[in-house]
């Protein structure tokens, strides 16, 4: 399962369908790569400028910092810190990751960068031992169960050797 969490300012992602079609970007990442799209799970979380520090300072800045660190600009932008955390997959090698980070970055543009937030994201790579879905182990990726997920865009129970996890 990708997790993303997406912290920004209320003054950010405003609208449905904004986050919406953002999801939907996100989404489409991972199933290019053969994913199941309900592994894909995208949380916006709106944090107060009074609750968000980058530096010390209020991000976007709201009036209660030190005047000299206010008047920096990107003192006034919002601030947009993302944690990508990985179950289903691994990056396995820097070939992968480099073109992994170049589709996030792509995905991201439209709708942080190119509004003038600053930003910034982390790829956390979990232990897919850890993980469960409906109570169950996942099948191992490429398998007929797996396939099977993807089809029916559900987890439904499955013969662990067409899971891979025998």
């Amino acid at each position: 399962m990708p997790l993303w969490l997406i912290y920004h300012a209320p003054s950010t992602f405003t609208t449905p369908q904004t986050k919406q079609a953002l999801a939907a970007s996100i989404t489409e990442i991972y199933l290019a790569a053969g994913l199941p799209a309900f592994y894909v799970n995208v949380l916006f979380q709106p944090v107060e400028p009074t609750s968000f520090y980058v530096g010390g300072v209020a991000r976007p800045a709201t009036g209660g910092e030190d005047e000299e660190k206010k008047k920096k600009k990107s003192h006034q932008r919002p601030f947009v810190r993302i944690t990508i955390q990985h179950l289903a997959r691994q990056l396995p090698n820097d070939t992968v990751r480099d073109d992994f980070l170049k589709k996030v970055d792509a995905v991201l543009k439209p709708y942080i960068a190119d509004r003038g937030y600053d930003w910034e994201y982390t790829v956390e790579e979990l232990r897919r031992d850890l993980w469960k879905v409906q109570g169950m182990v996942p099948p191992m990726p490429g398998t007929e169960a797996e396939k099977e997920w993807v089809a029916l865009g559900e987890a439904v129970e499955f013969e662990r050797e067409k899971g891979g996890l025998e």
